[in-house]
C-alpha cells in the first residue's frame, strides 16, 4: 500500500516514467503481473464444490483492496483540493 500511496502522492513524477507512445508500454509484463496475482485463486474456482467458496473469499479480498485504494484516493484528492482553496 505504501508503494501505491507514494506513486499517487508523486503522480507528476511517476507519469514521467511512462513511455511517450502507448505501444512502447510493456503490456506483456503488466498482464503477467495481473494474471499471477489471480492465477491460483481462479484455478481453485474451477474445482466443483470448492470453487464457490474460494471465489467468494478471493473476490471479497479483491473488493476490499479496491475499496481501500479508492478511499485513500478520495482522501488524497479531497485534501489536495482543500489545500488549493485555502
Amino acid at each position: 500500500m505504501n508503494e501505491t500511496f507514494y506513486k499517487m502522492e508523486n503522480w507528476d513524477e511517476y507519469v514521467k516514467t511512462f513511455p511517450d507512445n502507448i505501444n512502447e508500454f510493456d503490456w506483456q509484463n503488466f498482464q503477467q503481473q495481473y494474471r499471477d496475482y489471480l492465477d491460483i485463486a481462479k484455478l481453485f474456482q474451477l474445482m466443483p464444490g470448492v470453487g464457490a467458496f474460494v471465489g467468494f473469499y478471493v473476490n471479497g479480498k479483491l473488493i476490499d483492496k479496491l475499496s481501500e485504494t479508492a478511499i485513500f484516493s478520495y482522501r488524497m484528492r479531497n485534501e489536495e483540493l482543500n489545500s488549493k482553496s485555502i
